[in-house]
This record gives C-alpha cells, sequence and structure tokens, in this order.
C-alpha cells in the first residue's frame, strides 16, 4: 500500500513539474526550472520506488533460501 502511494504521489509531482515546464501555468524562467526540476525529482523519485521494491523482494528471497 505504501508504495503504491509513493508511486502516486511522485507521479503526480512529475506530471505538475511537466506542466509548469510546458508553460500551461504562464511563462517564466523561473518557472520553467522549477517545473524541470519537479520532473526529475518525480521521475527519479519513481525509479527509486521501484529499484528498491525490487531489491528488497530478492534480498528477502535471499535470506529464505539460505540454510541454517
Amino acid at each position: 500500500m505504501t508504495r503504491r502511494l509513493l508511486i502516486l504521489g511522485f507521479g503526480l509531482v512529475a506530471i505538475l513539474g511537466a506542466l509548469l515546464a510546458s508553460g500551461r501555468f504562464g511563462e517564466g524562467g523561473l518557472q520553467m526550472a522549477i517545473g524541470i526540476t519537479m520532473l526529475v525529482a518525480g521521475a527519479v523519485g519513481m525509479l527509486n520506488v521501484f529499484f528498491f521494491t525490487r531489491l528488497k523482494k530478492s534480498l528477502d528471497a535471499m535470506t529464505e533460501k539460505k540454510p541454517d
């Protein structure tokens, strides 16, 4: 559940950043810079959620298979 909320949150940040960068809310250099920053932060955040979720699953699987 937490993973879905994180992906949704980062996705919304990326969408808002894309809208700001494209000039949908007005024209301006600072607005474009903030939009690009938010777009990149949202995309990197989503990739981190995907990567670390898969990493945790693989580490959990490795510890279950290890004989004691």
